[in-house]
């Protein structure tokens, strides 16, 4: 498709939407471009025309294109990043969705099919924007997506789309968990009967949009065994399509990044192999994947104390999630921006911990809620959080990261935070209970 003489507004001039406006140029759009930050627009193309100001209409333009993080009502000239993205896509597209473990289950599942000797292309919400993806004409894409990509997407079609689970999470856009879920859910709304929705069958929200969805289904559970799908079995995980067993693997066979949790490499391995991978690549990748950073990733270990960075963990029930998953004895830290959520779930895991340590914005409300935690500890800056679970720390303990909170009191991203968590502990050496990593 070409947009030769046509002028297209492109809001927002992060990721997305630069790279949206790299895929107009290339398609002689006349592009114009308006972020309210006005130093994100410093480097922009010579060839954007940049705008100072939003325009009160959309008359003087023959599209508009909006970035996720620029929420406008779609209309007739109005599309997501991801849909301008999907016109152009070729290759089938594997859609992953859900509040907790996307980008695991995204990266996982595109290294299966490049295991199977597809050529995959992997992003989204994930390191490269979906328009960047376009000009690499892979066999497959494999997509990150998030609510606000989802949330007004009309032309997105995801061949094989994945419903992971749902948990409070950016209520302070979407005003309420029917809304949040409403959003995610127009990944499956958008299929067509011929393409296959994976979902989780333990989570109440995926496990409805399954049972009333008009495509082929798939599901993934740690609790039921299946006809068609990925499940336990004992000590096994298996991957089974219409009755047959295509995979059969010991649980204690899968990398750690596999087994925490299980349900991650459920939802990969169905997806993956109705987007096509080969059960001999699922297993490979079961068993060597290591994770992504910032995900339950192991810094070190000191003295017989492991280090933990979970920064990702940025609501509730990803923080508890990753406290419950932890066996060994526990020293928590938590802390950073509250998204509008409720911290009560948190008090559930509080009291198998040795300690909570709070910081940032949020370390009163995070402290109310972990009161049963044999020992609470407030603290300012992650720097003073870390240095009081050192000195806590003892051989066989874990000391982990799970924020339960956004970073940006403190930080400009959860990446941030964990390269600080790690230099933090690095750093710590001569503290009681420390040791250089």
């Amino acid at each position: 498709m070409n947009y030769l003489g046509q002028k297209i507004l492109v809001l927002g001039t992060g990721r997305s939407g630069r790279a949206a406006a790299a895929l107009l140029l290339d398609r002689e759009a006349q592009v114009f471009a308006y972020d309210k930050n006005e130093a994100a627009q410093a480097d922009l193309d010579p060839r954007i025309e940049r705008l100072r100001e939003i325009p009160a209409n959309f008359d003087d333009f023959d599209k508009v294109v909006a970035s996720p993080g620029f929420p406008v009502e779609p209309g007739p000239k109005v599309l997501p990043e991801i849909d301008l993205a999907a016109i152009h896509i070729e290759a089938p597209i594997v859609g992953v969705t859900g509040t907790n473990g996307k980008s695991t289950v995204t990266v996982l599942i595109g290294r299966m099919l490049e295991q199977s000797g597809l050529r995959t292309a992997v992003g989204g919400n994930l390191g490269v924007a979906l328009c960047e993806l376009v000009a690499l004409k892979a066999e497959r894409v494999v997509s990150e997506l998030s609510s606000f990509q989802l949330e007004h997407a009309q032309r997105l079609h995801a061949r094989v789309a994945v419903l992971l689970n749902l948990s409070p999470d950016h209520l302070d856009r979407h005003g309420s968990m029917e809304s949040y879920g409403t959003a995610k859910e127009r990944l499956a709304e958008l299929q067509q009967p011929d393409d296959v929705l994976v979902f989780n069958l333990d989570d109440a929200w995926a496990r409805a949009v399954g049972e009333r969805a008009r495509t082929r289904t798939r599901a993934f559970s740690t609790r039921s065994l299946l006809e068609s799908g990925a499940f336990v079995d004992g000590d096994q995980m298996v991957l089974a399509r219409d009755g047959e067993v295509l995979l059969r693997i010991p649980i204690s066979e899968l990398s750690h990044a596999c087994r925490s949790p299980l349900a991650n490499a459920l939802a990969a391995a169905s997806a993956a192999e109705a987007a096509g991978a080969t059960a001999e690549a699922i297993r490979k990748q079961l068993t060597e994947f290591e994770g992504l950073p910032h995900r339950s990733q192991e810094v070190c270990v000191s003295r017989g104390v492991r280090y933990v960075d979970d920064s990702k963990a940025t609501n509730p029930a990803a923080a508890a999630a990753s406290v419950s998953a932890c066996e060994a004895p526990v020293i928590w830290i938590a802390g950073g921006r509250n998204k509008g959520l409720d911290f009560a779930p948190l008090g559930e895991v509080a009291g198998d911990v040795i300690a909570l340590i709070t910081y940032g914005e949020s370390a009163e409300d995070l402290a109310v809620a972990g009161a049963q935690a044999p020992e609470v500890v407030r603290s300012q800056t992650l720097a003073e959080a870390v240095e009081q679970a050192v000195r806590r720390a003892r051989p066989g303990y874990t000391v982990l990261l799970s924020p339960a909170c956004s970073s940006f009191d403190q930080f400009d991203s959860f990446e941030a935070r964990g390269r600080a968590f790690a230099r933090l502990v690095n750093e710590s050496g001569e503290t009681p209970g420390g040791g250089a990593c």
